[in-house]
């Protein structure tokens, strides 16, 4: 979803600005390479699953995965200030991540593990990183064209496709529930909102 991100923006930001698309393609490769060399690290530790994805997944995965996503998405967005090709959002793509990164380690399983109080709560039904992250790119978009008046009407329409096929064929709730899609609906109202709020307020 990040990398998907930046290239969004690049693609929105292209009718107002000039890009090194060299040196972006460059990073976009350090960048997948970074998140892949990052998800091998969860994946041996909860045998092939990922973090991000499965609810049952243990809590010292899921810090593991948060600290290594975060490092990619600190250093990524560090380079990219520091080699100059940024134009206007690149911080907040940091910031929409980092939150819902955060979130998915109190998600699921691990949620119930913290605190029973927790486990009968729509914060134990599905890992908030997925509708999350998707909720953070709605929000994303929705602002960049208030903010730069780009047409970011269909990146927003993706948004909301790649929600339902989430939410219709996702594998990271618990399907003895009969309401499966809900849980992953509140994680995306979270996602949006903190998006919108951290965008919105030019942190």
């Amino acid at each position: 979803m990040p990398i998907y991100t930046f290239m969004l923006y690049l693609e929105i930001e292209r009718q107002s600005y000039v890009v090194d698309y060299k040196m972006m393609i460059i990073q976009q490769v350090l960048l997948l390479s970074a998140m892949v060399c990052s998800n091998l690290l969860s994946y041996r530790r909860t045998q092939g699953k990922s973090p991000l994805t499965d609810i049952h997944s243990p809590i010292s995965a899921k810090i593991t995965t948060a600290i290594a996503l975060i490092i990619v998405f600190v250093t990524s967005t560090l380079s990219i200030n520091t080699l100059r090709t940024n134009t206007w959002g690149d911080t907040y793509i940091l910031a929409i991540f980092i939150i819902p990164t955060l979130l998915n380690i109190v998600s699921g399983d691990a949620a119930a593990q913290i605190s029973q109080k927790l486990s009968d709560t729509f914060i134990t039904k599905s890992n908030a990183a997925p509708p999350a992250y998707i909720g953070a790119l709605s929000g994303y978009t929705i602002i960049i064209g208030y903010k730069t008046t780009a047409d970011t009407f269909w990146p927003f329409v993706i948004s909301l496709l790649m929600m339902a096929l989430h939410a219709t064929f996702c594998h990271d709730t618990d399907h003895d529930n009969n309401s499966n899609a809900a849980p992953q609906l509140y994680w995306y109202a979270i996602g949006i909102v903190q998006a919108t709020a951290i965008m919105f307020c030019d942190l």
